[in-house]
């Protein structure tokens, strides 16, 4: 993978995608302790500032050990962040990375994570270089599997790794020559 040595800060016509600081610490925990969005992750949520803290500070370094990009997701208009977008496990041997998003729920169904999703795809075909790209969700998260299949990924039926049962991994083959 080509991976960038500087931030990447992305925009989409409504959306800006920049690197999260610790001034956003209030915005991401409350992102990542909301309960309608926590309903279908299995994840450790943070109990107080501290815990964001740690996160933000895991987030930047992976940045800097090239295993993973977090994006905020920032309205334009506002500067509020409403979500993330993340491309994490990247392994650079074989091309290939995870992805995972999480949207506020006062944001979804307004085409923002659709959004988000082309303009990370964009950059990875662009610069990144990827072969592969693989998103886990949660089978019954109906909303996210859409998602994913307009966005050329596909159900792997048989791909379960580590994870819990009710999980299902999709993979976007990408810059294939």
């Amino acid at each position: 993978m080509n991976y960038p040595t500087i931030f990447p800060k992305l925009s989409t016509e409504r959306l800006t995608l920049r690197q999260v600081s610790f001034n956003d610490k209030r915005a991401i925990f409350k992102l990542r302790s909301n309960k309608e969005i926590n309903k279908l992750i299995t994840r450790e949520t943070p109990k107080n500032l501290n815990d964001a803290d740690a996160f933000i500070q895991a987030c930047l370094d992976n940045f800097e050990t090239q295993s993973g990009i977090f994006w905020a997701i920032e309205l334009q208009e506002s500067a509020k962040i409403i979500g993330s977008i993340n491309l994490y496990d990247i392994n650079s041997e074989d091309n290939s990375a995870k992805i995972s998003y999480e949207l506020m729920p006062d944001y979804q169904k307004e085409g923002f994570m659709d959004q988000s999703m082309k303009t990370i795809l964009a950059f990875t075909q662009l610069t990144a270089e990827l072969k592969t790209i693989d998103a886990i969700t949660h089978q019954n998260n109906s909303d996210a599997i859409t998602l994913l299949e307009k966005n050329q990924f596909i159900l792997q039926e048989n791909k379960k790794e580590d994870l819990p049962e009710d999980n299902a991994i999709f993979r976007l083959d990408i810059n294939q020559e």
